[in-house]
């Protein structure tokens, strides 16, 4: 399982290897590389649909003299600050609360409640969620922690340590969302990268590495929404999956953790 940010088409499951360890000493945790069968999300691209066909991705990620692979595009301004319910901007200043912010695109208009990933010009504004759905609110709850997390594989990876890192992934964390990383595939698209696995993958890429991180965070995003919303919302992301995938199954929930648990 691996996730494109809105944007490749990944392929069924890789076949049995065996079991590996990943450690990266800088980072407390062990990843997990699974020998599972496993399906992965594909972007969510509607050859019907214009609105849709213009999340294809055509970004990649250029080798810096750093040695850091940073993307073309641009950053989310806003985001969550981890560990709060508070909104700052890319200096680190207070802007608004969590529960006033509502995920808008470049023209200003409010997302609708779904399963396409955040994309670039996506930002969080001041706003009433007066009359939203509880499931719309979880909505722009996730927009607002995969912001940063986006930001940071993408266009600030070089200042980023383990820590810093851990605390913007502990809502998946807690979920245990993204716990594995699988490398050996027969292909490429058969290989997903975890929590641990993409954050030394993004330290040390060595190449352009847009495919693997895109998957990463379109993953990330819809298990992290399948844990905060209802079953009939889940049953909508499966619905509206362009191969009709169930990313509600593939994220192997046990038990649903909701923002109000």
């Amino acid at each position: 399982m691996v996730l494109i940010l809105i944007f490749i088409s990944c392929g069924e499951g890789a076949e049995e290897v065996g079991i590996v360890l990943v450690e990266d000493t800088d980072y407390k945790t062990t990843d997990y590389i699974t020998t599972s069968t496993t399906t992965t999300p594909t972007i969510p691209v509607n050859e019907n649909n214009a609105e849709s066909n213009k999340l294809i991705s055509h970004y990649s990620c250029n080798i810096n003299s750093s040695g850091s692979c940073i993307f073309t595009g641009s950053p989310h301004q806003s985001g969550l600050k981890p560990e709060t319910e508070e909104i700052i901007n890319r200096d680190g200043d207070y802007l608004f609360s969590l529960e006033e912010a509502v995920a808008v695109d470049s023209s200003g208009r409010i997302l609708d409640a779904r399963g396409t990933p955040a994309f670039e010009g996506d930002e969080l504004i001041k706003s009433s969620k007066n009359g939203m759905t509880n499931d719309e609110k979880a909505f722009h709850h996730v927009m607002a922690i995969m912001f940063p997390i986006r930001n940071a594989l993408m266009y600030d990876i070089y200042a980023l340590n383990s820590s810093e890192w851990k605390a913007l992934t502990y809502e998946l964390e807690i979920r245990g969302i993204k716990e594995e990383t699988f490398t050996v595939g027969a292909t490429p698209k058969d290989n997903y990268y975890g929590r641990q696995g993409v954050y030394v993958l993004a330290k040390n890429p060595g190449r352009d590495i847009h495919h693997d991180i895109m998957k990463f965070l379109e993953e990330a995003g819809l298990f992290l929404l399948c844990h905060v919303t209802s079953d009939e919302f889940n049953k909508m992301l499966k619905d509206t999956h362009p191969e009709k995938h169930d990313p509600c199954i593939e994220a192997k929930i046990q038990v649903k953790l909701t923002f109000n648990d």
